[in-house]
């Protein structure tokens, strides 16, 4: 059994999906890839890569169980929550978000982790939904990922061109039923697991 765990905030964990346990990114995926994996979403809600943010992931019990589990594979999908004005700052993200990636990479199982650029930020409105900003995904948190990655010769998959409206987010931000499905087909196709 490869174990594959799904590290994000609530774009992974299905938030506005009225079945997250069905319809979420992970739970899809787990249908794709079949009994030979296990697919555990890792998800939490409002999670930031940053220590110090408003809901840093590290502090969560998730983070914890998701070690403790000691996964095969590690999809890495965290920022969004970042671009929040008061999470921002480019220097303490890229310190903590490889501070994040090096627990995963220290495993006693040496997963291969995958860092994930996360999906845009789609602006519905001028004031910024949940305080996200598109420009920061674009100009900051997207770059400092794939540097990251390069940096550690990780494999990145970069999602910022699979929705380029909302369309499949009523929000702007969350993946619907059918976004989820697009999502969780790009990271397979992607990964080629």
């Amino acid at each position: 059994m490869i174990k594959v765990a799904c590290i994000g905030d609530s774009i992974t964990w299905g938030f506005t999906l009225l079945n997250p346990r069905r319809d979420s990114y992970p739970s899809l995926l787990q249908k794709m890839l079949g009994e030979a994996y296990e697919v555990r979403n890792f998800g939490y809600n409002d999670a930031a890569a940053r220590f110090d943010a408003d809901t840093p992931y590290v502090k969560k019990r998730v983070y914890a169980r998701s070690l403790e589990w000691n996964p095969d594979i590690v999809l890495f999908m965290l920022g969004t929550n970042d671009t929040k004005h008061r999470n921002w700052d480019p220097e303490i993200f890229r310190r903590d978000y490889s501070a994040l990636v090096d627990s995963y990479l220290q495993l006693p199982s040496h997963p291969r982790v995958i860092l994930i650029a996360p999906i845009r930020i789609i602006m519905l409105i001028s004031i910024p939904f949940l305080g996200l900003h598109a420009d920061i995904m674009e100009d900051g948190v997207r770059p400092a990922i794939q540097q990251i990655a390069s940096e550690k010769g990780l494999e990145c998959v970069d999602l910022k061109d699979l929705f380029t409206d909302a369309t499949y987010m009523v929000d702007g931000v969350h993946p619907q039923r059918a976004g989820a499905q697009m999502l969780a087909q790009a990271i397979y196709s992607s990964v080629k697991f």
